[in-house]
């Protein structure tokens, strides 16, 4: 298996030439992309399925028609100039300039011998940064060289791959699901046939695609993904291979567009090859790939970050509302503690129950549980925070309606009251809903609302900060608190010039990690600036 690692033998490469071949190197990708030389079709077939049922999607690029000569002026010195009839797509310059960031970040991983191997290993860190073998790295490397070309948030693990079984269920909903692979921005395609005599001719690999190759018998799992194509079609990768003398790293192509069983899987897969060393992809494989290409990679992932990776474990989805698109993200998918932000899911469900009996808005100020009206209570929610509203309106739901299936009904699937559970995905997902007005008719939507825009103390820290100085800028949040354990989050809706985004933020120490409350907190008023002008930027420009 193969390991992951970041800036190794780069002294191999002049600077200056590196700075010139990559300017040719992603100009001849754009113009590839465009012409159609090297964007096979990306179907799927024979015995694959899919989870979810959406197929990949292939960005169409126009050919460039033949250019035209401007008509000469009467001048004759005059040079005859050439203008294109068609300009690039802005997502084909991107899924350019993304494979070629994927390629030149596989090569910092290459290592010729196995002395080198194991010290990429090493720097990789995927154990504790000193037992680490390039004989188990397979999965670790394959998540490095991601994250180093920004396909993955930086803040992405490279252990919890280490020693992953496909075959245990649980792996792949807690880890790839919820850590790596999030199924609502990538394909899963399952084949059970050997990648000796799948027909990879038909069904061609594509730059960013992950791959798991399961082992029949005598052999071993191995993690891999592609790190670009040649001129032909052609897949490569870098992965840990053995060929007798122990581990190396180096590229390898995976299959030979032009002729038939060449290539590292078909090697991998040959029993009078690899008799003694073993066998890999002959119970056949896994393949994942993002939904739309690389260009539908959150377009801020390399441009923000939270800081603090290696001490805080980051919960943060960004999102477009207009464009539904997912401008940044860490860890969306996997579970945390939300602290008070599970206050807002919790007032949309109590509010539910008192539209279903019929009360208008009015009545929140008449009406009442616990010794208080219900305008006093939503109050101390969530202007306030106050846990024991929090109880009280939790009572109250829980007597009137079951609350887990409450949850589900808003599609919060991954959320739950008791004890407080969620993932930035689920939350994201309430506040876009939310101001959208698919949850509560107008009148209570706008009640909740204005409530999460009440200035309190401390509404100009954390995310608030964003709107320092700039009167454009509206945020109606909502804060989640604890020292013990420490858990600091911010979530809201944030809008810049009536543009609307969902933003949940939160970070929680590394078990093994040393962060404090206070430096989480200004890592996330960082990352709150950074984001702002990002997309002060982004607003401008349109």
């Amino acid at each position: 298996m193969g390991l992951q690692g970041h800036s190794i033998n780069e002294n191999i490469y002049n600077t200056n030439m590196k700075a010139f071949s990559l300017k040719i190197l992603t100009l001849l990708a754009v113009l590839s992309l465009v012409m159609g030389c090297t964007a096979p079709s990306t179907s799927l077939e024979g015995t694959a399925t899919r989870l979810p049922d959406q197929g990949p999607d292939e960005t169409q690029a126009s050919a460039l028609a033949e250019p035209t000569e401007s008509l000469l002026t009467a001048t004759p010195e005059v040079t005859p100039t050439f203008t294109p009839t068609t300009t690039v797509p802005p997502e084909v310059v991107l899924e350019g300039e993304l494979r070629e960031a994927l390629y030149q970040a596989s090569l910092k991983f290459i290592a010729d011998s196995p002395e080198a191997a194991d010290d990429v290993a090493r720097q990789i860190g995927f154990v504790d940064g000193v037992n680490e073998s390039a004989s188990n790295s397979c999965g670790p490397l394959s998540i490095a060289i991601l994250k180093d070309a920004g396909l993955l948030p930086a803040s992405t693990s490279v252990h919890d791959i280490w020693l992953f079984d496909l075959r245990d269920e649980s792996y792949l909903t807690n880890i790839l699901y919820r850590e790596y692979f999030p199924p609502q921005e990538y394909d899963y395609y399952w084949h059970t046939e050997s990648i000796r005599t799948y027909d990879f001719q038909a069904n061609p690999l594509l730059p960013g695609d992950w791959m798991f190759l399961l082992t029949a018998g005598n052999g071993f799992d191995h993690m891999l993904m592609v790190t670009r194509l040649d001129e032909s079609g052609s897949p490569y990768t870098v992965t840990n291979v053995d060929r007798g003398d122990g581990f190396t790293i180096s590229e390898e192509k995976l299959y030979d567009t032009e002729a038939e069983n060449k290539g590292l899987l078909y090697e991998l897969s040959d029993l009078e090859i690899r008799l003694k060393l073993g066998l890999t992809g002959t119970g056949g494989f896994l393949l994942v790939r993002r939904k739309g290409g690389l260009a539908s990679t959150p377009a801020l992932n390399l441009d923000i970050d939270p800081g603090l990776d290696e001490l805080v474990t980051w919960h943060i989805l960004v999102k477009d509302i207009e464009s539904d698109l997912i401008l940044f993200e860490s860890l969306p998918n996997e579970f945390f503690h939300p602290a008070s932000m599970i206050k807002v899911p919790l007032a949309i469900v109590s509010l539910q129950i008192l539209i279903e009996k019929g009360y208008g808005l009015s009545d929140l100020s008449a009406l009442g549980y616990a010794g208080r009206t219900f305008d006093q209570l939503f109050n101390a929610l969530i202007v306030y925070s106050e846990e024991l509203a929090a109880d009280e309106l939790l009572s109250f739901v829980n007597e009137n309606t079951y609350a887990l299936g409450a949850l589900i009904n808003l599609g919060l699937e991954d959320t739950k009251f008791l004890p407080r559970s969620t993932t930035a995905y689920d939350l994201a997902f309430a506040l876009e809903n939310l101001y959208l007005g698919n949850y509560l008719p107008g009148e209570y939507n706008s009640y909740l609302i204005n409530l999460m825009n009440v200035q309190t103390e401390n509404d100009s820290q954390y995310l608030g900060v964003n709107k320092d100085g700039y009167p454009q800028i509206a945020f109606y949040n909502k804060r989640g608190l604890l020292l013990d354990p420490t858990i600091v989050s911010d979530m809201g809706i944030l809008t810049i010039s009536d543009k609307p985004y969902v933003v949940v933020v939160s970070g929680i120490p590394r078990f093994d990690g040393s962060a404090t409350y206070e430096e989480i907190k200004d890592a996330i008023e960082n990352f709150a600036l950074s984001l702002r002008n990002a997309l002060m930027v982004e607003s401008s420009s349109n």
